[in-house]
């Protein structure tokens, strides 16, 4: 009886001898490999990647994170980059599977359902299910704005084959859904931001890490711009208000009840214009009824003031903007606000509310640019003469020039605007031949107010 024991506990320990050195195995095995994918010596890199993922598959999230590396770098130099797509798919099935702990799944499943469409692997609805699963398990780690639209844009392409049972009310709500994902990013984007923002105007330099920061925080907002741009315009032909109307209509009394539906409905109206159709009424104040919120009693200041009623259009306008309490969600309801003045031909009323959406969110560089627009489309109100008229694009220019110095991501666009206002603004000939030097001040004598620097010679 002693002898088996004693053979028992030597087993164990054999075992456990056993277990020890293979994990030490796999530590070295995973620091050469990850030497030689630090050092780009990818082939070598590559076999070590291939013994790892068959004997330790637990090791690390670097095993995947070196491996990804690998596989990218072969995708640019592939004949078959198929293939290639294909291999680095199955790399992050693995990752999900392996280490789940260390893995942001959400992002993850994006980066698998974009390399399916990139590279044409499976079909639309298996494309689709890749990102859907990315959506509905991670939603807060799926945030990529190139995965957010493709993913819409097969849920378009499901829709418009017409034999996925995708309906236009599943299109219109899959919409909202994923406009929202993308406002909540740019909220979370511009809040970086605005804190970097605030640390450089009180003259202190940014880190190495907040620069880098900085620069994904600019891209991803341009990439949002353009990507949430895109989803507008697929939805755009079948998102009107002669088929928006009759399809809240028909589904208004079953989610009158429904804040969440309500709520979407009365903004998707509002977003297209559709704002004078008694259903619109109908539907701000059931939402307002339900769920009184800073949009629905902005909503509310519309309806009022096209009523003639302006008493009560500034009282609701003032609830709505007391009840957002947060800067970065204000600075977008004031520019809402400010959009409907401009467009009205309130000029005055739109600058003040655009300059109040920078108070709350100093990195909201459209509101520069609707400013610019502004005062180059006022230029002829603004002079006596040729001279002082076209004076004001300067104007214009420096508003246009403030948007890309907030926001790096609007940089090309403003540049663009304001040498187009430069080029329409005097020339240097006309300065000098008016005898300035630069530096001398013109009143804008109209709406715009106060004054506009000559620009030195």
């Amino acid at each position: 009886m002693k002898k088996t024991i004693t053979l028992l506990v030597a087993g164990l320990f054999a075992v456990t001898s056993f277990t020890t050195l293979s994990a030490q195995d796999c530590s070295t095995k995973l620091s050469l490999f990850a030497e030689n994918a630090k050092a780009k010596n990818y082939d070598e890199a590559e076999k070590q990647l291939n013994e790892l993922r068959k004997d330790c598959p637990t090791i690390s999230s670097a095993l995947y994170a070196y491996g990804e590396r690998i596989y990218k770098a072969k995708l640019d130099d592939a004949a078959d980059k198929k293939a290639v797509a294909q291999e680095l798919i199955k790399l992050y099935q693995e990752r999900i599977e392996n280490v789940p702990g260390k893995t942001k799944k959400g992002d993850v499943l994006g980066d698998i359902g974009s390399l399916m469409v990139d590279y044409e692997i499976g079909d639309v609805r298996s494309q689709y299910d890749a990102f859907d699963k990315a959506f509905k398990e991670d939603l807060e780690n799926f945030k990529n704005p190139k995965s957010l639209y493709q993913y819409f844009e097969l849920y378009y392409k499901m829709y418009q084959t017409g034999d996925s049972g995708v309906l236009l009310e599943d299109l219109i709500q899959k919409f909202e859904e994923l406009t929202e994902k993308f406002e909540a990013e740019s909220e979370r984007l511009a809040k970086i931001k605005n804190k970097l923002i605030a640390k450089t105007d009180a003259g202190q330099n940014l880190t190495s890490k907040e620069k880098r920061q900085e620069k994904a925080a600019d891209i991803n907002i341009k990439a949002i711009a353009i990507f949430s741009g895109n989803m507008e315009a697929l939805v755009e032909k079948v998102s009107t208000c002669e088929t928006l109307i009759p399809l809240f209509r028909k589904n208004f009394d079953e989610n009158r009840n429904n804040s969440l539906w309500l709520k979407r409905a009365a903004g998707r109206l509002d977003a297209k214009g559709c704002d004078e159709d008694p259903l619109f009424v109908e539907l701000v104040e059931a939402v307002d009824a339900l769920e009184p919120s800073a949009n629905s009693k902005r909503y509310l200041a519309g309806i009022y003031e096209r009523k003639g009623n302006l008493v009560k259009a500034e009282e609701y306008l003032n609830q709505s903007l007391d009840m957002e309490k947060d800067p970065i969600r204000k600075a977008t309801l004031l520019y809402k606000i400010a959009s409907k003045a401009k467009k009205r031909g309130q000029k005055s009323k739109a600058r003040k509310y655009y300059l109040d959406a920078v108070k709350n969110n100093p990195s909201l560089g459209g509101a520069y640019l609707k400013i610019a627009q502004l005062y180059a489309s006022s230029v002829n109100e603004c002079g006596n003469d040729e001279f002082t008229k076209r004076a004001g694009y300067w104007k214009a220019a420096e508003m246009a020039r403030k948007a890309g110095q907030v926001d790096p991501s609007l940089k090309s666009i403003a540049d663009r605007t304001v040498s187009s206002y430069m080029q329409s603004a005097p020339s240097k000939s006309d300065v000098f031949s008016k005898g300035y030097k630069g530096g001398e001040n013109i009143p804008l004598n109209c709406w715009i107010g106060g004054s506009v620097r000559v620009p030195s010679l």
